[in-house]
């Protein structure tokens, strides 16, 4: 029987290394070189394990996207945070975010095209 190797490579985001986590959280704390600089830490950490750990395919980890799934928002215009809290108890869950009104129409400035929808060769 022949050894064929398998590829390895990891899926979705790697997790946050503390201090990034912790600086997430205390973004107005930081002046901009500081918040680059961490996401650049960030991202050596993050290659550095997969290296590591032998991976064959590396990625970045996503460690530049702080919060995913409401980074978007703010490259739409029409919307509008509403601060109303929708639970207080309970794990911490993405129904505990803040939710969002539609304040007028819902126009996707290019800037959000160029930074999170195109590879990073053609964004730039």
């Amino acid at each position: 029987m022949q050894n064929i190797p398998i590829r390895t490579t990891v899926v979705g985001s790697y997790p946050f290394p503390g201090w990034l986590e912790f600086g997430s959280r205390h973004m107005d704390q930081f002046g901009a070189a500081d918040i680059e600089e961490m996401i650049e830490d960030a991202v050596i950490a993050a290659i550095h394990d997969q290296v590591t750990a032998g991976l064959d395919v590396i990625t970045d980890g996503e460690q530049t996207r702080l919060d995913f799934n409401l980074s978007f928002y703010g490259y739409i215009n029409g919307i509008r945070n509403n601060e109303t809290e929708t639970r207080k108890f309970g794990p911490p869950a993405h129904d505990q975010r803040g939710k969002h009104n539609i304040v007028g129409e819902l126009v996707a400035s290019t800037t959000l095209l160029a930074n999170w929808l195109l590879p990073p060769v053609l964004a730039r």
